[in-house]
């Protein structure tokens, strides 16, 4: 039987990853009804990157966490690149594949999208800045924090890369099944190079590579494309 005071900690840290991951669930209620994209991105910037960095500062700051605790180790510059350049290609291919690949599957088409931001400035500063801050906190909540989290319950790597790739695709739900499914996968391989190297910052940056690649159009998608 637990203690009290494990009881205490586990019931602390499922309010942290409530606090944490609940923003990235209601967050595409923004791209369903604003269509606005200064208050789109407004919301987008204040309740899924300022709130959990703020969160996981306070976290730090106060010793209720470690840095471990998010997966924010050091680690050596070859790991590092070979971490970084692996996931980029594979979840990139995945990305740039996958929708074609699974076109035939049924399911609900998306409920909504981002504005188009019509200020140049504004949109660059979303394609850099905005995609980085994306990988950061995505990464801090569902992979560093998460599998954090769910290794309090079990040790099983097959259950930890299941729940937490499932958690991931899910906060795409407004932008219908198929981006669910295919962000499920993906999020599969971060958490499987997560669990390897034990390291975040390599695959914050890949995360944004990804992101980078699919919607600023500077590298050719046809790169990538073998569908």
């Amino acid at each position: 039987m637990q203690s009290n005071e494990a009881k205490s900690k586990n019931a602390f840290y499922f309010l942290v990853l409530v606090l944490l991951a609940g923003p990235f669930y209601l967050n595409d209620f923004a791209s369903i009804y604003i269509k606005d994209w200064r208050w789109w991105l407004f919301v987008d910037y204040v309740a899924v990157k300022l709130f959990p960095l703020g969160l996981a500062f306070w976290l730090l700051y106060s010793k209720k966490m470690t840095a471990s605790d998010f997966g924010l180790r050091t680690q050596s510059i070859p790991s590092a690149m070979i971490a970084f350049f692996t996931v980029l290609l594979i979840g990139t291919v995945i990305d740039q594949n996958a929708y074609q690949l699974i076109a035939g599957l049924p399911g609900y088409p998306p409920l909504g999208g981002m504005p188009a931001i019509t200020n140049v400035a504004w949109d660059w500063i979303d394609l850099t800045f905005g995609l980085l801050m994306v990988g950061i906190c995505e990464e801090l909540v569902f992979r560093g924090f998460l599998y954090t989290f769910i290794s309090r319950y079990t040790q099983n790597l097959y259950i930890i890369v299941f729940i937490s790739s499932l958690a991931f695709g899910l906060i795409h739900w407004g932008l219908g099944f198929h981006s669910v499914l295919i962000t499920t996968v993906i999020g599969a391989v971060f958490m499987i190079a997560y669990i390897r190297t034990r390291s975040l910052p390599a695959l914050m940056l890949a995360h944004f590579a990804i992101n980078f690649i699919d919607f600023a159009g500077i590298i050719p998608k046809s790169i990538f494309i073998f569908m």
